[in-house]
């Protein structure tokens, strides 16, 4: 069994929070995907008119054209992968974490930062869509005996309304 959180872990928790509060989030390139797709679309839509009263010539026209496909075609790709960076990086930081709970690596303060950064990193939220990163129940079996030292750090986050409920909802009967 675990000891209680000492003052010395929270402060180790709260360093670790606001480490990875600081440092940057993947970028998603959803939107610029989005702006670029429309204009884009109105470029291909409204070039031929407007070039035949510009009188532009057949390689001009061509190389418009195929541009504006081609920069149709990237902006699709950028929305259709929204979110992939976001969430791509939340699920590599959960792994790492898990694993160094699961094996044990290092001191207390080693996993402290490593179960302040899984809880963090539980889910993925990018635009209007938050996903888990890991299963949850996967995650609580290989965890083992660490799963105490998980939901100690979760709770006080939790006070702290630093995340979302990970494992702890519901195990007082309560999901609120």
């Amino acid at each position: 069994m675990s000891r209680p959180l000492s003052d010395e872990d929270l402060l180790v928790i709260r360093e670790a929070l606001a480490e990875i509060n600081a440092s940057p989030p993947p970028r998603d390139f959803g939107g610029a995907g989005c702006a670029i797709s429309v204009l884009a679309l109105a470029l291909l839509l409204t070039f031929p008119a407007l070039g035949r009263k510009l009188a532009v010539g057949t390689g001009t026209a061509t190389t418009v054209l195929v541009a504006g496909g081609v920069l149709l075609t990237v902006g699709i790709v950028l929305r259709l992968s929204a979110g992939g960076f976001v969430r791509g990086h939340a699920i590599a930081a959960a792994e790492a974490a898990l694993r160094s709970l699961e094996a044990g690596e290092g001191d207390r303060e080693t996993q402290l930062r490593a179960a302040t950064l899984l809880l963090r990193h539980a889910f993925a939220t990018y635009g209007p869509t938050t996903s888990e990163a890991f299963d949850f129940a996967a995650a609580r079996t290989r965890l083992g005996a660490r799963l105490e030292l998980v939901t100690a750090v979760e709770t006080f986050l939790l006070e702290e309304k630093a995340i979302f409920p990970v494992f702890t909802l519901g195990m007082a009967g309560s999901a609120e």
